[in-house]
């Protein structure tokens, strides 16, 4: 008498491998597919801070040509330094203040930051871009809030501005400055004055 089971046993690997198989080619996408994302998500008031922003890769067969990260019009940031980032070549876009604003490195700042553009030179690893810009010292807000505008090599362009949804902006939560904390300096990445090495 011929067994059936193993004709049962047979359909199950068949299923598990054809269900194996998609994960593995549906993975790419959905490895990439998410927000722009902050390291870290907080800081605190008059600090300054090393924020890397982390621009996902979300459409298949193309790059990432450029990033544009803008900083908040209604929270100026006294000084703002791109990071060196292999495969990327940023550039600074600025404006003048009515009223100057306290900087790290001088008490009164009147031309801020205004955006940062890194260009993707070469042809550079595919995946998420990783951007970093030190930044201080942080000003007197609840959060920091930026537009980030992606543009792809085949001229889409992706806006990360939104509160909900699909392209959300990237926000840096800011916690009220520690009682008796010593003023920043570390807008070069460095740690403040008086922080442990």
């Amino acid at each position: 008498m011929a067994s059936t089971d193993g004709g049962g046993r047979w359909r199950r690997i068949v299923a598990t491998t054809a269900l194996a198989a998609a994960g593995l080619l549906l993975w790419p996408a959905a490895a990439y597919a998410a927000d722009v994302t902050t390291t870290p998500t907080e800081a605190r008031q008059g600090d300054a801070v090393r924020l890397e922003f982390t621009v996902p890769e979300e459409r298949a067969g193309t790059k990432t040509r450029q990033v544009e990260v803008r900083l908040p019009a209604d929270a100026p940031v006294a000084e703002v330094y791109p990071m060196s980032v292999d495969g990327w070549a940023p550039r600074i876009s600025s404006r003048t203040l009515d009223k100057p604003v306290a900087g790290i490195h001088s008490s009164g700042v009147s031309t801020v930051t205004t955006a940062v553009t890194w260009v993707r030179v070469g042809e550079g690893a595919p995946g998420p871009a990783r951007l970093a810009l030190s930044m201080g010292p942080l000003p007197q807000a609840g959060k920091l809030t930026f537009e980030v505008v992606q543009t792809y090599a085949d001229g889409t362009v992706v806006r990360w501005a939104d509160s909900s949804g699909a392209h959300r902006a990237p926000v840096l939560t800011l916690l009220p400055a520690a009682a008796g904390a010593p003023a920043a300096h570390g807008g070069h990445g460095g740690p403040p004055v008086g922080a442990a090495a």
